[in-house]
């Protein structure tokens, strides 16, 4: 019986069983009525051949008794002994859980036919409780098994209990059997399991091949028939979390943008306010024939350009954050990879070969599809390429690679990894270069990763980084279409 039929809901409403006084009123009362008679009659055997062989001298009569006395206690033995046998192998079942034991009852005498009618009652009984807890397991093991979240329990020896789809398809684990076995996916998630108090959680980074995942670990401990289970549910909140991160910084830009129009109306304002000045106070002098300072003049002039120009940047500013924020609608399409990647590389050649930055395409087959917005996802392309470009055009031998390819893991997705061969991101720069209006660069507005993660995230993909000195890598992660 597998272990979590130990752990069945206290509601379980288990079928009447009344076959203890069936078997104490049926079958022991012929048992006894049976012994009693053969008792009965032995005795009654015994006192005659007592009274004979004292009373008479019947002899032959004696030896008879005698020999019909001895049939009788061979008769009584096998009678009790056969009862004890029959009761012994029923007990011996009913341990074993084999309900499928029969005993017959035809061509029986009634004390054992009772018996046995009570002893496959009893079987019965069992075999439909054996049957409902096993429909109930199945219940339970098909409502755990579509559960999104990862579900594994585990005994005190770490061996694992039960371990649904759902966590061998995130740790991209065919078989778990014991706890162990989780130290080549990830170290720190192993040490979660083990030390995480009873209701407690803990948040673990697990690189899944190239997928990095946010897992939330949150363990429980139970008791079950002496046995301290652990059942510890796995959540990757990854996409939940990016999710919130844009929202949370959406928001943010609308404020912003509220702000800074906001500033910008009355540096209009102002701009026009000086120059109704300059017309009503210069004019009105040089009309009257007073002079007007060059230096005056100068220092207006001055004034009005720089209000003019910090105006024109600041509207160009909230252009920016304007573009993160009312980013269209994704429409998507059946799309040819290689078209797309053919497409980029026939727009950035001319610059790349000027920048003297080889660009290097390695194409997948031509039949892989997915649904995309190719005019977003060129620009997505065209952004990274660019990024690696002037990230490695300062080395000894430049260059950047486009790889798409189907993972063997992953068949039903693709991945298209920009790879560059320049420095890399420094370590502090790493985790904020998908922050809106976050750059390094003197000239970046900070909105060209921002906007590429969210293009892939309309498109249901996904975007990654990873950096050693001498490469970085930008992994595109989207699903293929079905043939």
């Amino acid at each position: 019986m597998p272990e979590t039929l130990h752990m069945l809901p206290k509601n379980l409403v288990l079928p009447e069983q009344p076959f203890t006084a069936e078997l104490r009123s049926m079958g022991f009362r012929g048992f006894r009525l049976n012994l009693l008679l053969r008792l009965l009659l032995l005795v009654i055997v015994i006192v005659g051949f007592l009274v004979i062989i004292y009373r008479t001298d019947w002899y032959v009569t004696a030896f008879c008794l005698l020999l019909l006395a001895s049939f009788l206690v061979y008769d009584l033995v096998y009678f009790v002994e056969r009862t004890n046998r029959d009761i012994s192998s029923f007990l011996e079942a009913m341990l074993h859980s084999d309900f499928t034991q029969r005993f017959a009852i035809q061509n029986k005498n009634s004390s054992y036919r009772n018996l046995y009618q009570s002893f496959n009652a009893i079987s019965d009984a069992f075999m439909r409780i054996k049957a409902e807890q096993e429909a109930h397991y199945h219940y339970l093991q098909a409502i755990v098994e579509q559960v999104s979240v990862g579900i594994i329990t585990v005994d005190e020896n770490g061996n694992v209990l039960l371990a649904n789809k759902a966590v061998k398809d995130m740790l991209h684990v065919a078989y778990l059997q014991h706890i162990q076995v989780l130290e080549r996916v990830s170290h720190e998630l192993l040490q979660a399991i083990k030390t995480t108090a009873n209701n407690d959680k803990a948040l673990v980074t697990v690189q899944s091949g190239q997928n990095q995942l946010l897992v939330n670990v949150h363990v429980t401990e139970i008791i079950s028939q002496g046995r301290k289970l652990r059942i510890v549910t796995l959540q990757n909140i990854q996409s939940e979390l990016e999710e919130k991160e844009l929202q949370t910084w959406q928001k943010v830009i609308r404020v912003l943008t509220h702000e800074i129009m906001n500033s910008i109306t009355p540096v209009i304002s102002l701009t026009s306010t000086i120059g109704s000045l300059v017309q009503s106070e210069i004019v009105e002098k040089y009309r009257q024939g007073q002079l007007i300072e060059e230096e005056s003049l100068e220092d207006i002039q001055a004034g009005l350009q720089t209000i003019e120009r910090r105006s024109a940047g600041m509207l160009s500013f909230v252009q920016s954050y304007r573009r993160l924020m009312r980013l269209p609608a994704s429409e998507l399409h059946p799309l040819k990879v290689n078209e797309v990647l053919r497409n980029v590389h026939r727009l950035l050649e001319a610059d790349m070969q000027a920048q003297h930055v080889p660009l290097k395409m390695y194409m997948p087959d031509e039949n892989v599809m997915i649904m995309g917005d190719a005019e977003q996802l060129e620009q997505v392309l065209i952004n990274l390429i660019k990024n690696g470009m002037e990230a490695c055009k300062n080395m000894k031998s430049p260059c950047v690679e486009v790889v798409a390819y189907l993972p063997e893991q992953e068949r039903d997705k693709i991945r298209i990894d920009v790879v560059d061969n320049g420095p890399g991101i420094p370590e502090d720069v790493l985790d904020k270069i998908f922050i809106p209006f976050y750059t390094t660069k003197k000239q970046g507005s900070g909105i060209g990763l921002s906007l590429s993660k969210q293009v892939m995230q309309q498109h249901g993909g996904s975007i990654r980084v990873s950096t050693k000195p001498g490469e970085t890598t930008f992994t595109l992660q989207l699903k293929v279409m079905s043939a």
